[in-house]
């Protein structure tokens, strides 16, 4: 009875079988997970004016190196300066607008001087910055410029000054053809020049970015929001770019937490519900106008998105991760799905 009871216990033909197709459906899956990892992968990254992609694409270089080198920071610093002229000039051109006489009548002599400058057409040496270094903080000072812009920040400027890493994230260019990074095996770019290799030779993800904080601000005459959802439809009806995962950045995320305290969205989008002061309540809002676009041009995209900031390394530390993750999972679907 015993031994007739062993025989019945042996596992049979069929459970080999079976072992041997779950074991081979493991290696299977083992292989693809590994070739998924090591597909080259396209992030192409898009967004208007002002909405943060250059920043980002600084953040993936201190994130992942390279450090710069010295004469990447001299650059910089050459564009510090220039934003700092150019930065002044607007608010000098913003107070008069605003009809704010100057505190101190001196400074009308250093208006002239700053306004002057042609900071794109020189070459910002520290010993041609120099000379504007009085003016500039006599101006930067004056309660005329304070009133022009609400929140002082102290301004040093030193001849040996070479800009930190959050300078260079706060610095501003104009994009170049060499504005995308390359990290093992993801190239990720906003430069038209890479775009080729994004439509043709890889998996690519659009990495949308809009200014959060701009719902009440305009771009070139238009609402920026507003510039920013149209381009971010036209992406989505581009032929070339409809099977792409949407990544969503909704970027600013420091500066829309300053503006709901005072500002109403609904003096701009009259259809906001809920209330204009609760960050939760705006930030909602956003991606619905965001995600209306989807299923109004094509809602089988994959979509995702993300509150950031594009100056907070750590927060876009832990957004790329997560960027990252994102393209496996839905690479590896795709592939399953074949």
């Amino acid at each position: 009875m015993s031994k007739t009871l062993g025989w019945c216990l042996l596992p049979t033909t069929s459970d080999f079988k079976q072992e041997r197709e779950a074991r081979r459906s493991s290696r299977d899956i083992d292989v693809m997970l590994k070739r998924t990892s090591q597909e080259p992968v396209a992030i192409l990254v898009l967004g208007i004016s002002q909405s943060g992609k250059s920043t980002f694409i600084k953040q993936m270089r201190i994130i992942n190196g390279p450090e710069f080198s010295q004469q990447e920071l001299i650059d910089f610093r050459r564009t510090v300066y220039q934003n700092i002229i150019e930065g002044l000039q607007e608010l000098v051109v913003k107070k008069t607008k605003m009809g704010i006489p100057w505190e101190n009548s001196a400074n009308e002599t250093h208006e002239m001087l700053v306004m002057s400058v042609e900071s794109w057409n020189m070459n910002l040496e520290p010993h041609t910055f120099q000379g504007f270094v009085t003016a500039i903080n006599s101006l930067w000072n004056d309660s005329g410029i304070q009133e022009a812009y609400s929140k002082t920040k102290k301004i040093n400027f030193f001849v040996s000054y070479i800009p930190c890493k959050q300078d260079i994230l706060y610095a501003h260019k104009s994009c170049r053809d060499r504005d995308y990074f390359v990290h093992r095996n993801i190239l990720i770019t906003r430069s038209r020049s890479m775009w080729k290799y994004c439509f043709f030779d890889h998996n690519t993800t659009i990495l949308f970015m809009a200014a959060s904080s701009e719902f009440d601000q305009d771009l070139y005459g238009d609402n920026s929001l507003v510039e920013s959802l149209n381009l971010f439809k036209s992406v989505l009806c581009n032929r070339f770019l409809r099977k792409c995962t949407i990544i969503l950045f909704l970027n600013k995320t420091d500066l829309l937490a300053e503006k709901v305290q005072t500002a109403d969205i609904r003096k701009n989008f009259p259809e906001f519900q809920g209330d204009p002061h609760s960050l939760e309540d705006v930030q909602r809002f956003l991606v619905e106008c965001f995600r209306e676009r989807i299923t109004t041009v094509d809602d089988s995209h994959s979509f995702f998105y993300h509150f950031t900031t594009a100056v907070d390394t750590e927060n876009i530390r832990i957004a790329f991760d997560s960027v990252k993750e994102t393209i496996f999972r839905e690479n590896v679907k795709n592939l399953m799905m074949q």
